[in-house]
């Protein structure tokens, strides 16, 4: 089939959990279609995609973000004085759907595939089925992060991003022809809205090759976490962690020493490096930490989709502590796969049993390494795209009144999301 696949930066190299969706998903359409790809540059490098990707290297179109350099406070304050969320209004750009009128005007496409919520207010002049990949039910996430936020100012912001995206999403959601989401949750989310619309679950998955057990032994009583984190999830997770977790199992082990591995530490992150609390920023490669690493936590209050982190982790047969948040949309299971708790009490007390239990500790390991093996592995979810894109052709096109204004929302009533 002719796929053209839209995504929001250039994925490679996969260095966060977004990043290694879109890579994957684009490495199984290349792999299997006639794959075009259009995007902003605002990530990655087009060199390491063309180095990925050579067969495509006259069918991949980059352009710059439309806010590329832009002051982040800046753009969220003007948001507040608009009836569009931050991230709608800072996606759009004329020389994006420019680019896309030229890309559908040459090419009969088969499919639309478009990576998260925003790149679906793009018109798109052609009869291709069309396909919203959506990472997140995004206005849930900003829900939580609202209700947990204490800034004032913050807590604001992202309930005007709730109420404002909870339209915008539902919105252009309709306006595809079948969405894919993370998880199951995620899923019932969307049929809640759009009980007609053919809604697939394509889970995340890992690469098991990539993320493989190693012999080096750990660094004794260490604790790691990996992730994106100028991602305000991951953290909070983290300073969460940090401020009521930590001391709970310093106490009964005073030399336990946590990495924080991963892009754009905040600064409440950075002020509580020390000795024992590593925080390390970028790193090329996650791996090494991992594996010196005696426990991998998850720690988070909010989010959504599925963590590619808590797979990457079991792959590599580390035994995981896990929120419950942090493992949604994972057929994982408590006290089988990883240990799920939600109070910092018994997230404390958890760890400090695998620290002290190295029986236990492996059992875990090696029964989350084996679910991983069987379940989600990406050739597997590719087999599950593949299965959704078949579905879709296969059906006449139904779809009416589609709205052409990127711009023109209807008015939806907010719904509560669920916590």
């Amino acid at each position: 089939m002719k796929i053209l696949q839209v995504i929001p930066y250039i994925p490679a190299p996969p260095t966060f959990g977004g990043a290694l969706r879109v890579y994957h998903l684009l490495k199984h359409n290349y792999k299997h279609h006639d794959l075009t790809v259009a995007g902003y540059v605002n990530e990655g490098t087009v060199e390491a995609m063309e180095k990925d990707f050579p067969g495509i290297k006259n069918k991949m179109h980059f352009i710059h973000h439309p806010k590329s350099g832009s002051n982040k406070r800046m753009l969220q304050a003007r948001s507040l004085f608009s009836k569009h969320s931050n991230w709608y209004r800072n996606t759009y750009s004329n020389e994006m759907q420019t680019l896309l009128n030229k890309l559908t005007d040459q090419t009969d496409f088969d499919l639309i595939q478009v990576e998260f919520p925003p790149l679906c207010q793009f018109e798109f002049r052609s009869d291709a089925k069309r396909i919203m990949d959506a990472h997140n039910v995004e206005y849930d996430n900003f829900y939580r992060m609202y209700k947990l936020e204490k800034s004032l100012p913050r807590k604001y912001f992202y309930k005007r991003e709730y109420e404002k995206f909870y339209t915008e999403e539902v919105e252009l959601a309709s306006r595809q022809d079948a969405v894919f989401t993370t998880s199951e949750r995620d899923q019932s989310i969307f049929q809640g809205h759009l009980p007609d619309m053919p809604i697939h679950v394509i889970p995340n998955g890992v690469d098991t090759e990539f993320f493989a057990p190693s012999d080096q032994p750990t660094e004794p009583n260490t604790l790691v976490f990996t992730g994106m984190m100028g991602y305000v999830p991951n953290s909070d997770g983290m300073l969460y962690f940090i401020e009521s977790v930590l001391p709970i199992i310093q106490k009964q082990i005073p030399d336990v020493k946590l990495y924080v591995v991963g892009k754009n530490p905040p600064q409440s992150i950075l002020e509580k490096a020390s000795d024992n609390i590593i925080v390390t920023g970028f790193v090329d490669d996650v791996r090494p930490y991992v594996h010196l690493s005696d426990v991998y936590i998850v720690p988070l209050r909010m989010g959504g989709g599925t963590r590619l982190k808590v797979l990457e982790a079991l792959s590599m047969k580390k035994p995981v502590v896990t929120t419950s948040i942090g493992c949604e949309g994972i057929d994982v299971v408590h006290d089988t796969h990883a240990i799920i708790t939600d109070d910092a009490q018994s997230f404390a007390e958890s760890v400090i049993k695998l620290l002290n239990d190295k029986k236990e500790s492996k059992r875990l390991s090696e029964n989350g390494y084996e679910l991983i093996h069987n379940h989600y592995e990406w050739n597997a979810i590719g087999g599950k795209m593949e299965t959704a894109f078949q579905t879709l052709v296969d059906q006449d096109r139904n779809k009416t009144g589609i709205n052409k204004d990127p711009y023109a929302m209807n008015s939806n009533k907010i719904v509560q999301p669920t916590e």
